[in-house]
């Protein structure tokens, strides 16, 4: 049963390394090129507004800031989300430092024997988000409008909560953990947080390259064939999230490319979702409903931007 299941998938799979093989070897330059624009995106975009905070996020776990953060802000989350209150951390994190760390910092939390596994799992589908210093520093300066860039930050972080209000229990599962505190800080937290994020960081500018040739390889067959611009933009920005933003800039602003960078932003991509199932596999969690929770909230964050776009007359 699960052979036959798992059939679509591996011939999708199997078209597409056939592709990306000829691809790379009857457009080689198209190819270099995009591996080249995705690198400079990384060195100047990525690395520069994720890495200090993925630091940041190992420190605030491996200290265990993390269970004092959560007692001191989790209260009126863990009410609303049905969570504990440390579960919280992951929640705000999440909305302020960005993807991955949010889905990294739960999946800390459970491996640590601070939650449940169905608390991960359902608190990974709405604690991992795009941060504000990628949306503010890389949407603002594509779309050239500031105004738009905060509010396309805020309808996501609305449209986390929608999601998270959507999916709540009843109550979480009390796990008590053993591990003994040492206080807040540690002075070998800190090279220890900056060594384990160096590999974090390198898988997720591995993950913006290689789709962009994934995406370079698509929008060069849509070229062939004829479809519009929008199209392209759409499979770019549905499959990474850094180069569909940057690909915005040579679109008009208008409903349709607000709506698709709301909704790349919310979506935040197949990349950072196969990511996100990376840190999640090591511990056997379920992603379903993570997956769809974020189709639902990129719909839901491009309708509430072109809402609130409208209502302050942003463009």
């Amino acid at each position: 049963m699960t052979k036959v299941k798992s059939q679509p998938v591996f011939y999708v799979l199997y078209l597409l390394v056939v592709y990306l093989f000829f691809f790379l070897i009857k457009t080689p330059v198209l190819a270099t090129e995009s591996i080249t624009r995705a690198l400079r995106l990384c060195y100047t975009k990525v690395i520069p507004s994720l890495f200090p905070f993925l630091v940041l996020s190992e420190l605030i776990v491996s200290s265990h800031i993390a269970e004092h953060f959560g007692n001191l802000f989790g209260k009126p989350l863990s009410k609303l989300f049905k969570i504990q209150k440390i579960s919280a951390t992951a929640f705000i994190m999440g909305c302020l430092f960005g993807f991955p760390l949010g889905t990294k910092i739960a999946v800390s939390l459970y491996e640590n024997n601070y939650i449940s596994k169905e608390e991960t799992e359902r608190l990974i589908c709405f604690c991992s988000n795009t941060g504000p210093a990628f949306v503010i520093g890389i949407t603002a300066s594509v779309l050239n409008n500031t105004r738009l860039a905060v509010c396309i930050y805020v309808c996501q972080v609305i449209s986390a909560f929608i999601i998270g209000i959507f999916l709540r229990k009843d109550s979480p599962v009390i796990i008590k953990n053993n591990t003994e505190l040492s206080g807040f800080f540690s002075p070998s937290c800190i090279p220890n947080s900056i060594t384990s994020s160096v590999l974090p960081m390198l898988n997720i500018c591995s993950f913006v390259c290689f789709f962009s040739c994934i995406s370079a390889s698509i929008e060069n067959m849509l070229v062939a064939l004829n479809f519009n611009g929008y199209l392209q933009n759409l499979i770019t920005g549905f499959l990474e999230i850094t180069n569909g933003i940057a690909n915005l800039q040579y679109s008009p602003l208008n409903v349709s490319t607000v709506f698709l960078a709301a909704f790349f932003v919310g979506w935040s991509g197949v990349s950072v979702i196969l990511q996100s199932i990376n840190i999640t596999s090591k511990q056997s969690l379920s992603c379903k409903k993570y997956i769809v929770s974020k189709l639902f909230q990129g719909i839901i964050c491009a309708c509430l931007t072109l809402v609130l776009c409208k209502l302050l007359k942003i463009f």
